[in-house]
């Protein structure tokens, strides 16, 4: 964007130009158009992007090139509301602010004679491209800040700040101290760095910033704190918690649009650390619970860092240090349920990812040493946790590999990765080289966790026999072993989460268990099969969302399936009306309370029926006004609320076609129901019924609901592929379901793809006819799973979002799981009709 500018102003100026310019911009312009027509912005954290952008677009603008985009509603909402909240008179006053970094935004908007006030040795807040657009439009030429301009501005460019002096010595300490005993680090003059730093912390009165004078923010200052206290300084965070702290987490800056994930595990290093971390519980646990968070909602960026791996070192590095504070009695007040529920969960599913993210070479990233090393240190600190003894050889071997990488590029220890970004990327030197010696250097020997982590691991620590049968399924021979045993252990740490969202759904006791426990574990493979990891949060909903419909189809066998005809019918038209309510709340009962109720005879509050009516209406309540399906886009909550109606409609056919094809069994005659041809059937009515569209609806409503209310699949061909891939997948979820169910379903007169006429083989011998009815059926759903992979990769081909994609591939690894586990046997809840 900034190189088009460049080129047309040159363009324009009417100096000599080179032959191949006009050229040169044609291909700038085309490949712009592309980049935004493809742009996530909900993945965006750059530094000022959202002044920025919209800057450069209007003096495009003037050039009269306009660029229309998905995104641009939303970019320009964030450009009203940041400069709402810019006021001039904020710039032209005493006080620093974070707008001063992005200047150049606001060309045309401030009078930059008036911030000349805010220059420190030449610059505006030491960023060079601010200070050369305060350069470029004040009235009178400032030989400082043109002198500071020349200074920070090298042969091969212009840096993303200058000087950076206290980040510099911060951040390469920092991992030096961890790894390194200190007597090995005494050739650094480590008293006058700590003189250097604590003076320039006390002349900004209890804070500090990327270098000294300029604008302070909690990550320097936490850093700060943290390195002078493992240096012998005795320093306090009063300071840092009166100005940053806010009600959900710690600002990196007071005023700031995102908080930053890595600001706040610095700052929960630094209380941890602190002589006496207890003063400090109600922080450390608001900070870990929002680092935990962003784990759960499988959120891994940070506007600092371009490499997942740095948050997910830091968030490991606060993580551990906090439990190993809580077993040795220095934080007694954290509850111990934050450690079970939220901390463990975290710490291993970033160990798992971590360990699922290395190239074959050993690296990790781009080949990328300092992203390397970032996780060999991520790994070597949760080594120790009891919890992760089933990984512990794939640890060991992932570190060595790395290291291995590492010393294979021993000459780029010094190059800096570009792996930093404030408003571009950048890279420091210093930093690459010091991550990539603590990497060499780290031991998991002096990171133990001690016995009181080894007894809240043994809470949650599964028996690997627990769900053996189905971990040697086909499926799960692509996977490594310990990636096998992961999932299992994964999934018992989501179970409290489940267990408590789904008896808030169904509370009545649950005879037949098994589908239910087969959930967490099926999705959780589901997801890391493949690499396609979708947020834990997605993760836990999906379950509860199939842990419903699995309810609510033996709901609909077994209490509406008892019902006589005319009062199905009555059932029918209730579904109807709920469905036309303009607004579907809960009668009575709140929403967390019971959504499903099997009632025996003895109950006498109301009639039969009517228990039924209120029942259905409140399952359908609690799908419709889950908090994520409110925030997706209109779009796909219409799409859902069809789907839902579709499901709950698929039931009641599923109830008549068992009466019908009973009735017709005991007569001998052809139900009316097969004269319908198969394939119509199998991509409607049996598609409603197994759940697949609803599931596969509601997965993209979670998808979606953070795309700040536009359509998670925004094209109408995407749209369309959309629910192409939702319809074969159902299909196929179908087949798979009614190959494992044969016996089950005969039994309890329930419809079966096989009792279709297409399927008539005419053979006579009643188990050689099933055999090659079965093997017509596993063809076709051959068949359908090619369909949903072609869909899938047209998807692809189309740009989605990374994000969406994994959780369609998620989604369709479950459907491919399901089939082998029916295929070795029927998990669903069998018929207990209430007499």
């Amino acid at each position: 964007m900034a190189s088009l500018l460049a080129f047309l102003v040159r363009q324009d100026s009417g100096a000599e130009v080179p032959d191949d310019l006009e050229e040169r911009i044609l291909r700038a312009d085309a490949s712009l158009r592309q980049m935004l027509l493809s742009w996530d912005i909900s993945s965006s954290d750059n530094v000022g992007f959202e002044v920025l952008i919209p800057a450069h677009l209007g003096m495009l603008e003037k050039y009269n090139l306009r660029y229309e985009f998905a995104a641009r509603p939303h970019l320009m909402s964030l450009y009203q509301q940041k400069m709402e909240k810019i006021k001039p008179e904020t710039l032209y006053g005493k006080g620093l602010s974070t707008s001063l970094y992005c200047l150049e935004g606001m060309v045309g908007k401030i009078d930059f004679d008036r911030v000349a006030h805010h220059k420190v040795n030449g610059s505006l807040l030491g960023s060079p491209a601010s200070t050369a657009a305060y350069l470029m439009n004040t009235s009178v030429w400032d030989v400082d800040a043109e002198a500071y301009l020349r200074k920070a501005m090298p042969s091969n460019g212009a840096v993303e700040v200058y000087p950076s002096n206290l980040f510099e010595i911060l951040w390469p300490l920092k991992p030096l101290i961890e790894a390194y005993p200190m007597d090995a680090l005494m050739s650094f003059d480590l008293n006058e760095i700590a003189d250097f730093v604590e003076n320039a912390f006390q002349a900004q009165k209890g804070f500090t910033g990327f270098t000294p004078g300029t604008l302070v923010d909690s990550d320097c200052t936490a850093s700060t704190i943290y390195l002078l206290n493992h240096l012998g300084r005795s320093l306090t965070a009063e300071a840092l918690i009166s100005r940053y702290e806010s009600a959900e987490n710690f600002r990196c800056y007071a005023v700031e649009r995102t908080p930053s994930p890595s600001a706040n595990a610095n700052v929960l290093k630094m209380l941890v650390h602190l002589g006496d971390p207890s003063r400090n519980t109600s922080q450390i646990i608001k900070v870990a619970d929002y680092i935990c968070n962003c784990w759960w909602q499988g959120d891994h960026s940070d506007k600092w860092s371009m490499t997942p791996h740095y948050i997910m070192m830091l968030t490991v590095q606060s993580l551990a240090m906090l439990l190993r504070h809580w077993a040795q009695g220095l934080l007694p007040d954290v509850p111990r349920q934050l450690l079970i529920n939220r901390i463990l969960p975290v710490l291993f599913g970033t160990t798992v990812e971590t360990l699922q993210k290395q190239n074959e070479d050993g690296s990790w990233g781009l080949q990328s040493c300092e992203t390397t090393a970032y996780a060999i240190v991520c790994l070597s600190e949760v080594a120790p946790l009891p919890l992760c003894d089933c990984l512990l050889a794939a640890i060991q071997l992932a570190v060595k590999n790395g290291r291995a990488f590492l010393m294979q590029q021993i000459n780029r220890w010094k190059e800096p990765d570009i792996v930093w970004r404030s408003r571009t990327a950048y890279g420091v030197g210093v930093i690459t080289e010091a991550y990539t010696l603590a990497a060499m250097k780290i031991s998991p020997d002096n990171l133990t966790f001690g016995k009181a982590i080894e007894d809240i691991c043994m809470i949650t620590k599964p028996s690997l026999s627990t769900i053996q049968e189905i971990s040697h399924l086909p499926f799960f021979a692509r996977m490594p072993d310990w990636l096998v045993r992961a999932c299992i252990v994964e999934a018992y740490l989501y179970l409290p989460i489940y267990d408590k969202a789904r008896q808030a759904v169904i509370t009545h006791e649950v005879k037949q268990q098994r589908h239910f426990n087969v959930l967490p574990y099926a999705l959780t493979a589901s997801s890391r099969s493949t690499g396609a990891f979708i947020a834990p949060d997605v993760n836990v909903e999906l379950m509860v969302m199939c842990a419903l419909t699995y309810e609510v189809d033996h709901y609909m066998e077994d209490i509406v399936g008892g019902l006589k005809g005319v009062e199905v019918q009555e059932v029918e038209n209730v579904v109807h009306d709920i469905f036309e309510e303009p607004c579907i709340d809960l009668p009575q009962k709140s929403r967390t309370e019971c959504i499903f109720e099997h009632q025996g005879s003895g109950s006498q509050r109301l009639p039969y029926l009517d228990k039924v009516k209120i029942t259905l209406r409140r399952g359908i309540s609690w799908a419709l006004n889950h908090p994520k399906i409110l925030s997706s886009s209109k779009y796909d909550q219409e799409i859902f609320r069809r789907e839902l109606k579709a499901f709950y409609m698929g039931q009641i056919t599923s109830v008549y076609e068992s009466s019908s094809l009973a009735t017709s069994r005991k007569t001998q005659h052809s139900s009316s129901l097969l004269q319908e041809p198969y394939h119509k059937w199998v991509h409607t009515t049996s598609s409603s019924h197994v759940a697949g569209s609803v599931i596969f609806a509601f997965l993209i409503c979670l998808l979606g609901a953070s795309m700040n209310g536009q359509d998670c699949f925004q094209s109408a061909e995407a749209k369309y592929l959309a629910q192409d891939l939702s319809m074969h997948l159902s299909s196929l979820a179908r087949m798979e379901n009614d190959i494992g169910s044969v016996i089950r379903d005969r039994k309890e007169h329930n419809l079966n793809s096989i009792d279709f006429p297409e399927f008539d083989t005419g053979t006579t011998e009643e188990e050689d006819d099933l055999q090659k009815k079965l093997e017509q059926l596993k063809r076709l759903a051959a068949y359908e799973r090619d369909c949903y992979k072609m869909a899938l990769a047209k998807l692809k081909d189309l740009g989605i979002g990374e994000r969406v994609i994994k959780g369609l591939k998620a989604f369709c690894n479950s459907v491919d799981l399901f089939g082998e586990i029916y295929a070795m046997e029927d998990i669903s809840p069998s018929l207990e009709r209430c007499s």
